[in-house]
């Protein structure tokens, strides 16, 4: 396969610039629910994608016809786009330069997916269902999802990078439905990682179920949120998503250039000087694992803000030309007939020096933000989340769940106002994807932290 990567690169004297890319992918999904094996599904595919830089614009094509005359017709094809597009280019595009990434990369983890059969999924998924159904006579529906990504990908460029990338990435899901007169609570616990089956060791299928279902129960009868704006702690899953949706999507510089919150603000302080905020693909088992880019760029560890001053964007080899700085890895394909894009890989802040319990201390009254849901943000950094699992802070302790919880505000003023982050950091968003015209597999968390934000609820309440 590299033979026939390399034939469509090799001996260029026109000037063009040529990132070839092959991606096999093994897709397995297993879904169960109510009791019911609803899907099973094994798709195995691969394809090669071929991006060129002709006269200042981007030109791409795709093909899953694996021969040399097939891979040559599809070259062709990426230039001739190139071509017709390069006449309507009001900023031609050039590159930033880099070192050639060489080497084969594996994140298979300890014990490989591969070593599992379908058989197994089908009954790990089966057993997980009748074990939500069966925990508690409140429990009414249930829905088992797994999902997983087994990856070949090989990354070449006119610059001399010769990648090869094994890695294998999946999610499981569990979800409770309680019913009790009338009312009707879901709550889904979910995780994910770029690794192999110890993710069921790392987070127990029963573990899973326990706490879907606790919670699930117990929000039947919880209480509404007091509305207003209050003291939060954030667990590290909610630092994570605030950092990826509310922050991360401001700072990938193709919505910089298009005029997002993040636009001007490198050297300002725009965070609590407790903020440090990092973009990096180097994590062992973090979903967002990433040794080499589709660009065939090495991914930097990149330093978003340091101290509560932004410090990076991150950057393509264009927006890195663009603004005069280095490429820091970010150009990132879903599956093969997918254009490269500026995508996060895991994105954190960094830990603080307190302890987790010092962060309830001295409030009289909050919220203890614990699993984020549903929601949005947008380039101005105002975000809307659902927070399932939430709890009241009463005099420096953990009370009761609070349930249809939403928390509100603007992105930057949230780290602002950030007066603590715990030393307990992890990574916890390796469940599901970012979306951004393509799905991407990310990860994200920090530390638990403490700020203020717009809690929804009654506004009335005593």
């Amino acid at each position: 396969m590299k033979d026939l990567l390399q034939s469509v690169i090799d001996k260029r004297s026109d000037g063009v610039h040529v990132e070839a890319r092959y991606h096999q992918r093994k897709k397995i999904e297993v879904r169960s629910n109510k009791g019911k094996l609803q899907k099973a599904i094994v798709d195995d595919f691969a394809g090669i994608g071929i991006r060129v830089l002709v006269d200042g614009a981007w030109g791409f094509a795709s093909t899953s016809k694996l021969d040399k005359s097939t891979v040559k017709r599809t070259l062709n094809d990426a230039i001739a786009a190139a071509r017709n597009l390069a006449p309507s280019m009001k900023e031609k595009i050039e590159l930033a330069p880099i070192k050639p990434v060489i080497g084969v990369f594996k994140s298979l983890g300890k014990d490989p997916l591969v070593n599992h059969s379908i058989e197994e999924r089908v009954k790990l998924v089966a057993d997980t269902d009748q074990l939500v159904l069966k925990a508690d006579k409140k429990i009414k529906g249930s829905l088992i999802f797994l999902r997983e990504y087994q990856n070949h990908r090989i990354v070449m460029n006119s610059d001399g990078s010769n990648a090869e990338v094994f890695d294998s990435k999946h999610d499981f899901y569990v979800q409770a439905i309680a019913h009790d007169a009338g009312k009707m609570m879901p709550f889904m616990d979910a995780r994910g990682l770029c690794g192999g089956w110890e993710l069921f060791e790392i987070s127990p299928p029963e573990k899973m179920v326990e706490n879907a279902v606790r919670i699930s129960t117990k929000l039947l009868d919880a209480p509404l949120a007091k509305g207003g704006k209050h003291t939060v702690v954030m667990d590290p899953k909610v630092v994570g998503i605030i950092s990826h949706e509310a922050i991360g999507h401001t700072v990938e510089s193709d919505f910089v250039m298009s005029g997002s919150a993040a636009k001007g603000t490198i050297g300002k302080k725009v965070a609590s000087e407790l903020v440090t905020m990092v973009d990096t693909g180097e994590q062992d088992y973090a979903s967002g694992w990433l040794p080499v880019d589709d660009a065939g760029v090495k991914p930097q560890k990149t330093v978003i803000i340091e101290k509560g001053i932004m410090k990076s964007f991150l950057h393509s080899r264009f927006s890195a030309h663009h603004f005069g700085v280095e490429p820091t890895g970010n150009e990132r394909a879903f599956e093969y007939n997918h254009e490269p894009l500026i995508r996060m890989r895991n994105t954190y802040l960094e830990p603080g020096d307190f302890k987790k319990e010092e962060l309830f201390e001295g409030i009289k009254f909050g919220y203890y933000l614990v699993s984020p849901g549903g929601g949005q943000a947008d380039s101005t950094a105002e975000f809307m989340f659902s927070m399932p699992e939430t709890y009241e802070i009463k005099n420096g302790e953990i009370g009761g769940l609070v349930k249809n919880v939403t928390v509100t505000g603007n992105a930057f003023e949230v780290l602002k106002s950030i007066d603590a982050v715990a030393n307990d950091w992890r990574l916890e968003m390796g469940n599901g994807h970012c979306g951004k015209w393509q799905p991407a597999k990310v990860d994200g968390g920090g530390g638990t932290t403490r700020t203020s934000a717009l809690v929804s609820g009654e506004i009335n309440s005593k």
